[in-house]
C-alpha cells in the first residue's frame, strides 16, 4: 500500500532513521503524532476522491443529457431533410410527366429537317414546349388548360 508515493519499505526506513535520531524516549510520542497525521491524510484523500467522483458523475450526467438533446435534434433534422427530398422528388416526377406530355403530345421533325430516324415518328417541338421549369405556369400545365 502506498500513501503519497511512500511504500512500505520506504516507511520502514523512515521509521528506523526517526528512532535513531529522536531516541527511544520521545519516539512513542512522535509515532502517535505521525499516526494522527497519517489518518488525517487518508481522510483527506478519501474526501477528495469522493468529491472528484461526485463531480465526474455530474459531468457525465450533463454530457449524457446534451448527447440526447443533440441526437433528438439530429433525428428531427433528418426527418425534415427526408421530407424535403421526397417533396422534391415528387415535384421532379410531376415536372417529368408534364414535360413528357408536352413533348410527346406534339408531332416533331428531325433537327436536320430530313426524314425521321428509324423506329421513331417525326415530331415537331413548339418553342412553348421548350420552356424552362421556371417559365412553366404554377399548375404545371400548358397555359390555362386544365
Amino acid at each position: 500500500m502506498e500513501l503519497l508515493g511512500v511504500g512500505a519499505g520506504e516507511a520502514l526506513v523512515v521509521f528506523v532513521i526517526t528512532l535513531i535520531v529522536v531516541g527511544p524516549q520521545r519516539f512513542p510520542e512522535i509515532a502517535r503524532q505521525a499516526g494522527r497525521y497519517y489518518r488525517m491524510a487518508r481522510r483527506y484523500a478519501a474526501h477528495v476522491t469522493a468529491d472528484v467522483r461526485g463531480a465526474m458523475s455530474e459531468l457525465e450526467a450533463e454530457v449524457e443529457a446534451q448527447k440526447d438533446a443533440i441526437e433528438a435534434v439530429g433525428a428531427e433534422i433528418g426527418e425534415g431533410v427526408a421530407g424535403a427530398v421526397e417533396e422534391t422528388r415528387g415535384e421532379l416526377r410531376a415536372l417529368e410527366r408534364s414535360t413528357r406530355d408536352a413533348v410527346g403530345g406534339a408531332p416533331s421533325q428531325s433537327s436536320s429537317g430530313g426524314a425521321p430516324r428509324a423506329g421513331r415518328p417525326a415530331a415537331s417541338v413548339s418553342p412553348e414546349a421548350l420552356r424552362s421549369p421556371r417559365e412553366l405556369p404554377p399548375d404545371g400545365g400548358e397555359g390555362g388548360a386544365a
